[in-house]
Order: C-alpha cells, then structure tokens, then sequence
C-alpha cells in the first residue's frame, strides 16, 4: 500500500495535471482555428473525425471547415485549389488536432464539431 504522504503527492500532481490540461485544450482549440483562418478567413467551426489509424495511433483530422453562418469554407473530399491550405488543414490536424486528442482521451473520437465557443470554455 503506498504511504499517506505518496498519495497526497500524486493526488496534487493530478490536480495540477488536470487543471494544466482545462486551461492548455482551450488553448489548442484556438490556435486551431486562428490557424486555419489564416488561410480561410472567416472560419469558425471545424468539423473532425478522430479515429485511430492503421499504426494504432489515434488522429484528429479536419474533414469540414465552415464559417459563422455555418456556410462551408473546405471540405476535405473535395480539397482546395490553394496548396497552402491544404498544407495548413494537414498541419493543424498534426500539430494542434493530435495532442488535442492525447490530452482529452475519448472526447475528439468520431465525427465531432470544434467550435469557438469550445475555445473560450462556454
């Protein structure tokens, strides 16, 4: 049985894990979009689908990006004529999208929609 004073310390280490991971996903979430709209101004929502792939490795990819007004900006079984945002789709999936979904387990699986009201943690 571990001691009294190993599990405090691994219960406020996991608190201070928790808190880091609820203020860092917001954070994530934004960059995403602020991100995207560089190359797609006006884009407010995407539209992903995590899965895990043929490597067992779990992914977040964007599959739809739409703006305010819920009209579609990218759809990713069309693509783009613009080679950089199809580069910045790619990017943000890797870079934002995939630790989006390491740090909140189950909650990105499947067909989500990331949004800035999931940003700013309303």
């Amino acid at each position: 049985m571990p001691s009294p004073e190993l599990i405090a310390a691994f219960d406020a280490a996991n608190e201070r894990h928790t808190a880091a991971v609820a203020e860092f996903v917001p954070l994530l979430i934004e960059m995403a979009l602020a991100t995207v709209a560089d190359v797609l101004p006006g884009a407010d929502a995407l539209e992903t689908d995590g899965e895990m792939n043929e490597d067992w490795a779990f992914t977040l990819r964007i599959q739809r990006v739409v703006d305010v007004h819920g009209d579609l900006l990218y759809d990713a079984g069309v693509g783009h004529d613009d080679s950089e945002v199809e580069s910045t789709i790619d990017d943000v999936g890797v870079d934002y999208l995939d630790l989006l979904l390491d740090l909140t387990g189950e909650n990105y699986l499947g067909r989500k929609t990331i949004s800035r009201v999931d940003a700013s943690g309303s």
